[in-house]
């Protein structure tokens, strides 16, 4: 076991991503909101938001959310309990209230590092702003100054085998989308092993499970948001391949599974595994 304890397993060897930072998956499944609607995904370079709340930039936690919905519902003469999950969700997308990839990830693995530390994420990962101001800014406003690339830095992170993975970790896709210029990333909630080594070769294969917050370009106006899937791939040595594996979310596979053809198609793929889980 890792210092780290931040797995569950059951008796058929899964491991399972659990206490508070399960618990932060499941509050952005299902807001703290009336009918608890799932939480919209916020895209953060349609928008291009400066200088506001965390909360207004795709940055916030389930109940920030939440309270910022019920401020701008009290402000509209709207009654929140009387919306059905659907109409609730509606009403977050147009008021411009979610949570990007990265946010997604800072909320989950912070939850992860105050249960099992003591310390906020910050303390293990740092910001990859450069200068005097900017650096201040990412202390002052660490959940803001947390994109992908800080968590794919090599100061912040190492990569490891998929095989090899744990609940906790994370798979970043740098430099997809039609002009490479954007990255993603998702946080891996569990791992099944099935099947044994052998000496000819690795007959094993390991199924993720991962959680994130993501827009297809199928879900319209306002079925994007925190979501799980799974990848079930061979590995070990050479078959130790993501994109060899089979990639279901939604119910979608194969070139119908947006978030595959994003890892598909990006320059990069990699599982890696955040320092202060050693």
């Amino acid at each position: 076991m890792h210092p780290i304890e931040n797995k569950e397993k059951d008796a058929s060897g899964t491991m399972r991503l659990d206490g508070a930072a399960r618990a932060m998956i499941d509050s952005y499944l299902a807001l703290p909101l009336g009918a608890k609607p799932s939480c919209p995904y916020f895209n953060n370079r349609r928008r291009g938001v400066r200088s506001q709340l965390r909360v207004l930039k795709g940055k916030g936690a389930p109940h920030e959310i939440a309270e910022e919905a019920e401020i701008n519902a009290l402000h509209m003469r709207l009654t929140i309990d009387a919306l059905p999950a659907d109409k609730l969700k509606e009403f977050l997308v147009k008021q411009d209230l979610g949570v990007d990839c990265s946010g997604f990830a800072y909320h989950v693995l912070d939850a992860l590092a105050r249960e099992k530390t003591g310390k906020g994420l910050p303390a293990f990962v740092k910001s990859n702003r450069t200068g005097f101001v900017r650096s201040l800014l990412a202390r002052l406003r660490p959940a803001e100054n947390m994109g992908v690339a800080t968590f794919a830095n090599d100061r912040n992170s190492k990569t490891i085998n998929a095989s090899e993975a744990r609940p906790g970790d994370i798979v970043v896709f740098l430099g997809t989308g039609k002009d490479g210029l954007y990255n993603h990333m998702v946080v891996i909630t569990g791992i099944e092993r099935i099947g044994s080594a052998t000496v000819a070769g690795d007959e094993r294969q390991t199924r993720i499970a991962y959680a994130h917050s993501y827009a297809w370009p199928s879900d319209g106006a306002y079925g994007h948001g925190v979501r799980e899937g799974e990848i079930l791939f061979r590995g070990g040595g050479d078959g130790d391949d993501l994109l060899k594996g089979v990639w279901t979310e939604k119910g979608a596979t194969g070139v119908d599974n947006y978030t595959y053809e994003s890892a598909r198609t990006a320059k990069d793929v990699s599982a890696r595994r955040l320092n202060f889980i050693k």
